[in-house]
């Protein structure tokens, strides 16, 4: 019984930290950030362990200047977090879904849960605060 109990525990075991190296491999293969779209947001949202998606459109002037910003985090933080950007124009209903009445917005998931927001054009000291409460 306890022999059972213990290969069941260890199963388990080996199981999460399989789990924990695919997503650490998985993580370092990202080098561009994710193009997200209404059919496949929640897949890939939830794929990744902690994801950082911008929510931005082309006309926008703010967007335009945050997104070197948002490129330059996601080579800061490569291997932790991945970045995902979303063109609103082009994908309605998630942004609907979250609310995006403002843009540019940038919303933090975590084990694909939505966790911090920051609307508006900010520094990327900003950025780096939400991002490192979640990493620590």
């Amino acid at each position: 019984m306890e022999d059972e109990e213990l290969r069941i525990i260890n199963e388990k075991r080996m199981k999460n930290l399989q789990r924990l190296l695919d997503e650490k491999e998985l993580m370092k293969n990202i080098k561009e950030p994710l193009n997200l779209d209404d059919a496949t947001f929640f897949q890939n949202v939830s794929k990744f362990p902690i994801v950082l998606v911008d929510f931005w459109a082309p006309w926008c002037g703010p967007c335009r200047m945050m997104s070197t910003i948002i490129d330059q985090i996601g080579k800061d933080y490569q291997g932790k977090l991945a970045v995902g950007k979303l063109n609103v124009d082009e994908n309605p209903l998630i942004a609907r879904q979250f609310g995006i009445a403002s843009i540019p917005t940038l919303i933090l998931f975590k084990s694909g849960q939505a966790i911090d927001k920051i609307v508006g054009s900010v520094s990327k000291n900003k950025i780096n605060e939400m991002i490192k409460k979640q990493l620590d």
